[in-house]
């Protein structure tokens, strides 16, 4: 009798792993960023921050501002020029570097601005679906100059794929 339910149990969950079809490896259920394949993490993103009070920060990006990234990924996950983001405040493009995992969908982003400048986009996650969540910018990088205001600034990143 115990073997029955044993090998029911067996054929009912290899059926449903066959039947899967989404890019999250949990049946189907949301959650983490799932796999994702080179083409779902290329493209153009916006990027919107909200400051945090985590840091004393003045003069820097305003809660609601927007960043427009374009990321191109390689299949090991590194993005590879023309990688860019634009700077919301003067408009011009700076080179945008770091890493996509494509197993997790977690993000390591450095926003390059200017003479030894860099802010960094640690942790994130980036889903297969076209969103971004969990991520903090901080700014600056480590070991790099401010991009944006004084006193070191930190905010709450959220993204959207625009393509």
């Amino acid at each position: 009798m115990q073997l029955r339910s044993l090998v029911l149990c067996f054929a009912t969950l290899a059926a449903t792993a066959a039947c899967e079809s989404t890019s999250d490896p949990i049946i189907g259920e949301t959650g983490g960023g799932g796999a994702l394949t080179v083409a779902q993490a290329s493209g153009n993103w916006n990027i919107t921050v909200t400051r945090t009070s985590n840091l004393p920060c003045s003069g820097a990006l305003a809660s609601g501002q927007v960043i427009a990234t374009h990321i191109e990924v390689l299949s090991d996950g590194t993005l590879t020029t023309p990688s860019t983001w634009q700077n919301p405040i003067v408009g011009g493009f700076q080179n945008l570097s770091g890493n996509v995992n494509l197993t997790t969908g977690a993000l390591d982003l450095i926003f390059a601005g200017g003479v030894g400048g860099a802010m960094e986009l640690f942790p994130g996650t980036m889903s297969s679906s076209g969103t971004i969540t969990g991520a903090t910018i901080t700014d600056p990088a480590p070991g790099s100059s401010q991009v944006f205001g004084s006193n070191g600034c930190q905010y709450t990143a959220t993204g959207t794929k625009t393509n």
